[in-house]
C-alpha cells in the first residue's frame, strides 16, 4: 500500500510541475522556438531559466496596456531580448508584417524565442507564413510542424503571403 502512495505522489509531482510550467502550455515549433499566450509576470523568471533569450510579442501596444505589469521590463529583468511586432487592433495582417517578422528571425537566430500574443492564434499564423517565405516549406510542411491536422492555410496566412 505504501508504494502506490509513494508512486501516486511522484505522478502528482510530476503532473504538477508540468503544469506549473509556462513552455509546457507551449508549442514547441523548432529547437529553439515556443508559441504560445501571453506569459504572466512570474512566468518571466521561469522562461529565462528554461533558457529563452528573446521574446517576440505580436500583441498591440493598445492590449498591452490592459496587463497588471509591463512585459518589456521583465524581459529586461530577465536579460531578455524584446520586440514588439503589432499585428491586430489597428495592424492588419500584412506582407510587411511578415518581412518585419522575419528581419527579428534573422536578429535572434540562434537565440531561444519565446513567439506570443494573447492565445498564441496570432503567433502561429505568422509563424506559418514565415515558414512558407522564408524557410522554402509547402503549406502541407508548414502545417505539420504548427501541428495543425488542416489540410489548407487560413486567411490570415494568406493575407500575410500576399495571396
Amino acid at each position: 500500500m505504501f508504494k502506490y502512495l509513494v508512486m501516486l505522489l511522484i505522478v502528482i509531482q510530476v503532473t504538477y510541475a508540468e503544469q506549473s510550467s509556462f513552455l509546457a502550455k507551449t508549442l514547441k515549433v523548432d529547437d529553439q522556438v515556443w508559441i504560445g499566450g501571453q506569459p504572466n509576470k512570474q512566468d518571466f523568471s521561469e522562461l529565462a531559466a528554461d533558457g529563452i533569450t528573446a521574446v517576440i510579442n505580436t500583441r498591440s501596444a493598445i492590449e498591452m496596456k490592459r496587463l497588471s505589469f509591463i512585459e518589456v521590463e521583465q524581459a529586461a529583468k530577465n536579460n531578455m531580448t524584446y520586440d514588439l511586432l503589432e499585428i491586430g487592433y489597428g495592424h492588419p495582417y500584412s506582407p510587411v508584417k511578415l518581412d518585419e517578422f522575419n528581419n527579428l528571425m534573422e536578429a535572434h537566430k540562434g537565440k531561444n524565442i519565446l513567439l506570443h500574443c494573447r492565445s498564441g492564434n496570432r503567433a502561429t499564423q505568422l509563424y506559418t507564413a514565415w515558414l512558407i517565405k522564408y524557410q522554402d516549406k509547402t503549406v502541407p510542411e508548414a502545417l505539420k510542424i504548427i501541428g495543425s491536422e488542416e489540410t489548407e492555410i487560413n486567411h490570415a496566412v494568406k493575407v500575410l503571403l500576399g495571396r
